[in-house]
C-alpha cells in the first residue's frame, strides 16, 4: 500500500513538473506565432507595394512609348516646315528671274485666277518728256489693288506667326528636356527607394527566422526553474517519507 502511495506522488509531481514546461513551451509557440504573422503582414504589404510599382512601370513605359511616337510626328513637321520654306525662297528666286512681260502675265494669271486670261491689260508710259519707248504697266481693275495688300498685310502676319511658332517649339524642346531629367533623376529615386525596402525587408525577414528560432529552443525562466526543482525536491521528499 506505501508502495502504491509513494508512486501515486511521484507521479502527481511529474505531472506537474510537465505542466509547467508545457507552460513555458506554450509561452514560445505563441511568440513564434506572432514573429510568423508579423512576417506574412509585412510580405504581403512588400507583395502589394511591388505590384503597384510594377503597374506605374508598365504606366509609364506606355506614356515613353507614346511620347517617342509623338517627338517623332513632331520631327516630321519640322522637316516639312523646314521643306515649305526651301520651296516658298526658291518660288520667289523664280518670281525675281523672269525677264518677260508675257511671262510675267503668265505667272500672274496663275496667281490670280479670277482675273481670267483678258483681265490684264497693258499700256506704255513715258517715263519722262519727250520718252518714245516709256514704261510697260500692267492694268487691273481699280479695286483689284486691294487684293495686293491684303496678301501683303496676310504675308507679314504669317511670318511673324512662324517665328513666334518656331520660339514656341523650341521653347517645348527644352522643357521636353528638362521632363527626361526628371524623368530619370525620379527613376533613380525609385531604384534607390526599391533597393533600400528590399535589403531592410531581407534584414527583418532574417532577423525574424533567427527570432523564430532562438524560441525554438527549450529554455525555462527562473519562475519555472525554482518550480521544477521545488518541485521534484517535494516529491523526492514525499517518496522518502513514504519509505
Amino acid at each position: 500500500m506505501r508502495d502504491s502511495t509513494r508512486n501515486l506522488v511521484m507521479v502527481v509531481g511529474l505531472s506537474g513538473l510537465i505542466v509547467i514546461a508545457a507552460g513555458a513551451v506554450g509561452v514560445n509557440r505563441q511568440a513564434i506565432a506572432r514573429a510568423r504573422a508579423q512576417s506574412l503582414a509585412l510580405k504581403d504589404q512588400r507583395d502589394s507595394l511591388l505590384a503597384v510599382a510594377a503597374a506605374r512601370e508598365a504606366e509609364r513605359a506606355a506614356l515613353a512609348a507614346r511620347a517617342d511616337t509623338l517627338e517623332w510626328q513632331a520631327h516630321q513637321l519640322r522637316d516639312s516646315v523646314d521643306l515649305l520654306e526651301r520651296q516658298r525662297a526658291e518660288a520667289q528666286l523664280g518670281v525675281r528671274q523672269i525677264r518677260t512681260l508675257g511671262a510675267l502675265q503668265t505667272r500672274l494669271r496663275q496667281a490670280f485666277p479670277e482675273l481670267g486670261r483678258g483681265g490684264w491689260g497693258l499700256t506704255s508710259l513715258p517715263a519722262y518728256q519727250g520718252d518714245s519707248i516709256g514704261i510697260e504697266y500692267l492694268l487691273v481693275p481699280a479695286w483689284f489693288a486691294e487684293t495686293f495688300v491684303i496678301d501683303r498685310a496676310n504675308a507679314r502676319s504669317w511670318r511673324a506667326q512662324r517665328a513666334k511658332l518656331l520660339a514656341v517649339d523650341s521653347l517645348r524642346i527644352r522643357v521636353a528636356a528638362l521632363q527626361d531629367s526628371v524623368v530619370v533623376l525620379e527613376a533613380a529615386r525609385a531604384d534607390a527607394f526599391r533597393a533600400g525596402y528590399d535589403s531592410a525587408y531581407r534584414s527583418s525577414q532574417d532577423l525574424t527566422q533567427q527570432y523564430i528560432a532562438q524560441l525554438r529552443k527549450p529554455r525555462l525562466n527562473l519562475g519555472s526553474t525554482v518550480g521544477l526543482l521545488l518541485g521534484a525536491g517535494a516529491c523526492v521528499a514525499a517518496a522518502g517519507a513514504l519509505r
